[in-house]
């Protein structure tokens, strides 16, 4: 089969919408999503260890202040660590 590249013709007819798709305006920001019953119950039921949200909250005072600093070869080797635990080594 060979298409001759001198016939062009539009996939589809182009057609002016007819219905808005939202009311809103970019101003407003996205959609609210609301959880359902189990999600809700679920984040409420285990809420974070104190030392773990101390380290979360440290962490977030030093995002701020400009001074977190990543360990690089760290970051690597829990990377490689995370996809030989999701499909082995290759």
């Amino acid at each position: 089969m060979r298409i001759d590249p001198t016939t062009i013709v539009p996939i589809s007819e182009g057609r002016p919408r007819t219905t808005v798709a939202t009311n809103r305006t970019p101003a407003e920001g996205a959609s609210v999503v609301r959880l359902g019953e189990e999600a809700t119950a679920a984040a409420a039921a285990s809420p974070l260890e104190p030392e773990v949200a101390a380290r979360i909250s440290r962490v977030r005072e030093l995002l701020a202040a400009g001074e977190y600093e990543v360990d690089l070869d760290q970051l690597a080797e829990r990377i490689l660590d995370d996809d030989v635990a999701r499909g082995g080594e290759r």
